[in-house]
């Protein structure tokens, strides 16, 4: 890739970000202020902050923005407001989970009938509405219930982490099909992914949650979360499984039936996405080499589980790993 490359991506991905900063001012917060209101409750903080600095910025301008710019085509109003509407219920549908404590039946019903749903939380009401909104307006409707019967059903898996018996072989499973899952139902909100780039995407998801869950260990740890990176004796031994995870991903999307530079620019997107997560493997990898033995989370420090992605040093070395890792 040339260094044209990075700074055409970095110019799109700006206008992207700036471009959904606008959309959310006009309808997002607007749009979210109405639900608090017409439903009687709120979107706590915690919840509040990720749909409107992650949920539905980050995930539409360089995850869904980044599916337009590979099909080279324009990113529709009408899209990035189903895009924008997932973004509310991907966190709010963690919550059916794990605060509403909502039974099983209820939450299938909310994802494959929500229109003869009767909903009495908060949380619900809102999946209700975006949900229905959703089956009515995606442009295939069963592609998208496809999708959302795979999110379902990993969320319920998720349940086996909580059971120290559990694998690493199925841990790994989990952790894929749940980060892999989750992005290809971003794409089939906007339309249905060819057999080729549904593969890619699912790559791209796993590395996304591997990712997540590296930076999620300072939660999962004291509320007995098992996961791959919490449960790890070997953090080279991690950075060789992701490395390899990397590689095998960039061939599956510079291999995609599209544009080459359309497929060179998508790359380098969904490696701004993945790449962090090597930063904080390097993190863990050095915390072993200091302490001279495995490491134990639970009896780590927060400061020491938590890796400050804000700090000069860590930003310089994603810088570093946005540059080098696309060209494996």
């Amino acid at each position: 890739m040339t260094i044209f490359t990075y700074i055409k991506s970095f110019y799109h991905l700006w206008i992207d970000i700036k471009k959904q900063r606008a959309f959310n001012k006009s309808f997002l917060l607007p749009y979210i202020n109405e639900l608090e209101t017409r439903f009687s409750g709120q979107f706590h903080t915690g919840q509040k902050e990720k749909i409107l600095n992650y949920y539905g910025l980050f995930i539409p301008a360089v995850l869904a923005a980044s599916f337009k710019r590979l099909y080279e085509d324009v990113f529709t109003e009408a899209e990035m407001r189903r895009v924008t509407l997932f973004g509310i219920l991907t966190p709010v549908g963690d919550d059916l989970f794990d605060l509403d404590k909502l039974d099983i039946d209820s939450i299938k019903a909310i994802t494959f009938t929500p229109e003869t749903f009767v909903a009495d939380s908060f949380s619900a009401k809102v999946a209700k509405e975006i949900q229905t909104n959703l089956l009515q307006t995606v442009p295939d409707r069963e592609a998208y219930l496809e999708a959302s019967k795979n999110v379902f059903e990993v969320q319920i898996e998720t349940i086996k982490q909580t059971a120290p018996s559990i694998t690493e072989k199925e841990l790994k499973r989990i952790t894929y099909a749940k980060g892999g899952y989750s992005v290809i139902i971003y794409h089939e909100v906007l339309q249905k992914a060819s057999p080729e780039l549904w593969k890619a995407l699912f790559y791209v998801g796993s590395l996304m949650q591997l990712a997540n869950d590296i930076f999620d260990m300072h939660k999962d740890v004291p509320d007995g979360i098992f996961t791959l990176p919490n449960q790890c004796k070997d953090f080279r031994g991690l950075r060789e499984l992701y490395m390899q995870r990397v590689k095998e991903t960039n061939q599956l999307l510079l291999a995609l039936p599209f544009g080459k530079a359309a497929k060179k620019e998508f790359c380098l997107r969904m490696n701004f996405i993945i790449t962090r997560g090597l930063v904080a493997i390097d993190k863990f990898i050095q915390l072993e080499e200091e302490k001279k033995t495995n490491l134990n989370f639970s009896l780590l420090t927060r400061k020491e589980i938590i890796c400050d992605m804000q700090k000069p040093g860590n930003i310089l070395r994603w810088l570093k790993y946005i540059y080098l890792l696309p060209r494996i």
